[in-house]
């Protein structure tokens, strides 16, 4: 199967180019699919890393073709695994460290205005002269 950028769909889209537009399921992700008008199925693949673009919400997927202007779509969930969603796709470890990071912050940040509080109080009061 060949495969289509972001923006050669976006393009391919608005001049008429596109005999079909589908979402195809694969194990657990699902995948934008198109037919142009004069070629083979090709599949919407990712900016950087030029891998087919795989979607765990079929509606996020959905939502992007409702964005370009695509109104009526195929779908062929016939190779779908849901059990597979968990597994599969991109991860970003990295964000769970950044989560636990900010989280500390915030704490720490609640802990200072606490005690900011308490001395605010006791500056404020006349009996602690």
């Amino acid at each position: 199967m060949d495969v289509i950028s972001l923006g050669e769909l976006r393009a391919s889209f608005r001049t008429g180019g596109l005999r079909t537009v589908g979402v195809t399921a694969g194990g657990g992700l699902f995948f934008v699919t198109v037919q142009p008008r004069s070629g083979e199925w090709m599949v919407l693949v990712t900016t950087r890393g030029k891998q087919a673009r795989g979607f765990r919400d079929p509606g996020k997927a959905f939502l992007l073709l409702h964005e370009i202007g695509v109104r009526k779509i195929s779908v062929d969930i016939s190779a779908w695994e849901p059990g597979r969603a968990a597994e599969e796709g991109w991860r970003r470890p990295d964000v769970s460290v950044r989560q636990r990071r900010v989280h500390g912050v915030a704490a720490r940040l609640a802990a200072f205005r606490a005690e900011a509080g308490v001395a605010e109080a006791e500056a404020d009061d006349p009996a602690a002269g």
